[in-house]
């Protein structure tokens, strides 16, 4: 008898039971009556034709999964709120979810999309396009997010070409009449060439300049243009940079940033890529460092257009790896937060993997459970607590395990680029009737949890930002989790990790299916939401430094990925000095990836940016008549407008957020 059949009984017919779900799932699609399931995903819209039509497919391939796939405990354990599968559309069929992509291997040997061949690009411009159209076509191969973890290093040489075309140019242009007797590479760091052609010398930098910064102009662009992801979104991308120290490295840097800061067409922030500024010590942390004065600038962007975000490489679980010669070693992250640089393999890089799948718990139904707040005991019960989330993260492990055996029986030719191209990092040496299996191992699976502050309150009647004792307690489960998660990676010969789970649509459907068999307990299930893994709720008032200094202790457990933020109050651009002090502080605490947040709003009838009310204190434009477009940041990455694509949880956590003075 099947989990199904179990839990109707006799009362109905079961091919009934399940003909009236999906007739049930169609017309809350149709009718546009269920947003929150039409908005689960904040860049996708889902009232759009596309957009229900992807939803179509994705709800009814999460049921299939759930009533013909999926382990019968797995199945039990989401009908009891504890654990979530995420991307549950993609379970049945074996998809993988996210991957760093080798950037620096195809543009130097070329790529097949498939439909025709591609060949390395001999300037920085047709490289930088090239990146737009790799991304893409890795993103059809997947679910999750596609990130460059060194873009710095790996456009840097077509920086070179461009430039070492232009300074020949340069001399035909000025140096007539002389013998161009040139050997060796021309680059932008022969100091040589500079002293014997100087005017071909500044004619060359200069035009590579304007080059390489309309080349990041024109591939920002297209990263927020390609609607290609499930057919009516854009590619999730992620770029990381900030650590080359060549000239060529820095001027790609510094035209990234110079290209963000310029904003889209009209001077909209762009929403895409994540940018990701890597962060370290003797490169770009102090005056006088090769790159400090692209920190600065990396800073100031931030300060305007909530982007980049910055990763700490000095970290302690991020430093294990470095190799000073080898950039691939460097941590750099998905913009959500994803993390996969250890591999019990010795893939201890980035890129080529990436992470196959994560199941996330809901501690607070387990606080709930044990607790003190329902008035069912007077003290918490720790013991009864543990024992409950070890059995649940057995579960979900069991989940993760089955995906995988799914997903490592799939052929080559189902992931198609990743693999034929090598993405996948010896994907290419497969046949395309090839299981992937002994590949996808070098990824890792991830047990990942939400609503810690929730727990608390419901365990001990306060939460970790109230109480540096119970501070230390929830410090203490999520190091319980991680020590788990060690175990199970020996016991089983496999890469798991603990995430601290970016949560967009799942933070309001945990708490609303809890509040409805609980009610509303105060400061557990009386929101719309519950707060982002470990991190302090966005409605408790605290100084900035004291929310970093809290939430640094979380992160070394966290290997799957973690993110912390601030919350600023007014206009950030404002304040450089301010923004540029708080980010090192969060270095300085060991957080691994952090960012600041501000409110950016534009007035579509002037263009204004900043904090805009009811109306523009620039043109007066009143926001009921005209478009006010509301950019926020939701679990790593922003979307356009807050209140027309966030769903109503996170809208509520928006409207709650206090600023981190």
């Amino acid at each position: 008898m099947t989990l199904l059949e179990k839990r109707l009984g006799d009362t109905k017919n079961v091919q009934e039971v399940l003909l009236e779900e999906v007739i049930e799932l169609g017309r809350g699609i149709i009718d546009s009556t269920d947003l929150d399931m039409l908005r689960e995903n904040a860049n996708l819209n889902g009232e759009s034709f596309s957009g229900k039509m992807s939803k179509f497919g994705s709800e009814y391939s999460k049921w299939y999964a759930r009533n013909f796939t999926m382990p019968p405990q797995l199945v039990q354990a989401t009908l009891d709120n504890v654990v979530y599968v995420h991307d549950l559309d993609q379970y049945a069929i074996g998809t993988t979810n996210c991957i760093f992509i080798p950037f620096e291997r195809l543009l130097r040997e070329g790529f097949n999309t498939g439909n025709g061949s591609v060949r390395p690009p001999n300037s920085i411009m047709t490289a930088m396009s090239l990146v737009a159209i790799i991304f893409q076509s890795q993103q059809n191969a997947q679910y999750g997010g596609v990130s460059a973890n060194k873009l710095d290093y790996d456009l840097a040489p077509y920086v070179t070409k461009s430039f070492a075309k232009l300074f020949r140019k340069g001399l035909d242009y000025f140096e007539e009449g002389q013998v161009h007797d040139v050997t060796g590479e021309i680059s932008m760091s022969r100091s040589d060439l500079a002293e014997q052609y100087p005017r071909a010398f500044r004619y060359a930098l200069k035009e590579t300049e304007s080059e390489t910064l309309q080349a990041a102009e024109s591939m920002i662009h297209n990263l927020n243009t390609m609607s290609s992801r499930s057919g009516g979104q854009i590619p999730f991308t992620s770029i990381n940079y900030g650590t080359c120290t060549s000239p060529e490295g820095q001027m790609v840097i510094s035209s990234l940033l110079s290209a963000t800061m310029n904003g889209l067409g009209s001077g909209e922030t762009p929403v895409f890529p994540i940018q990701i500024f890597k962060c370290k010590e003797g490169i770009n942390q102090r005056q006088g460092d090769a790159n400090y004065e692209l920190f600065l600038k990396a800073a100031e962007c931030s300060a305007r257009r909530l982007y980049p975000n910055f990763a700490n490489l000095d970290a302690p679980l991020n430093i294990q790896y470095y190799d000073p010669s080898d950039p691939d070693t460097e941590f750099a992250t998905m913009g959500c937060r994803t993390r996969v640089l250890g591999d019990r393999f010795g893939r201890n890089h980035c890129s080529g993997k990436g992470n196959l799948s994560f199941n996330t718990l809901n501690l607070v139904r387990l606080g709930l459970a044990h607790g003190t707040i329902t008035g069912r005991r007077s003290t918490a019960d720790e013991d009864g607590f543990y024992e409950d989330l070890n059995y649940y993260m057995d579960i979900a492990l069991e989940g993760l395990l089955h995906r995988f055996r799914i997903q490592a029986a799939q052929k080559a030719k189902a992931s198609d680029f990743m693999m034929r191209e090598g993405v996948w990092e010896g994907g290419e040496q497969l046949a395309p009737e090839d299981s992937v299996g002994e590949l996808l191992k070098h990824g890792s699976l991830s047990i990942g949890f939400i609503g810690m502050a929730e727990c608390m309150k419901a365990m001990y009647g306060k939460h970790h930002g109230e109480d540096d004792s119970i501070h230390a307690k929830a410090v203490a489960i999520v190091r319980h989790m991680r020590e788990y998660c060690d175990r199970k990676s020996e016991e089983l010969d496999l890469n798991i990790t603990l995430f601290a789970t970016p949560a967009e649509g799942l933070s309001g459907k945990f708490t609303k299916v809890d509040r409805k068999l609980l009610g509303s307990i105060p400061g557990v299930t009386d929101r719309e939401y519950y707060t982002n893994s470990f991190h302090i709720p966005v409605y408790y008032d605290l100084p900035a430094a004291r929310k970093i200094s809290l939430e640094a202790s979380f992160h070394e457990h966290c290997n799957a990925g973690a993110i912390s933020y601030v919350e600023l109050n007014g206009n950030a651009r404002s304040n450089p000095a301010a923004f540029v002090k708080i980010i090192k502080y969060a270095l300085e605490q060991q957080i691994s990836y952090f960012s600041i947040n501000h409110p950016i709003d534009r007035c579509s009838a002037c263009g204004h940016e900043g904090v805009i009310g009811s109306h523009c204190p620039s043109c007066g434009a009143d926001e009921n008549k005209v478009h006010i477009r509301r950019l926020r940041r939701v679990t790593g990455y922003l979307t356009g407008d807050y209140q027309t694509r966030f769903n109503a949880a996170k809208q509520a956590e928006v409207r709650d957020r206090v600023k981190h003075l």
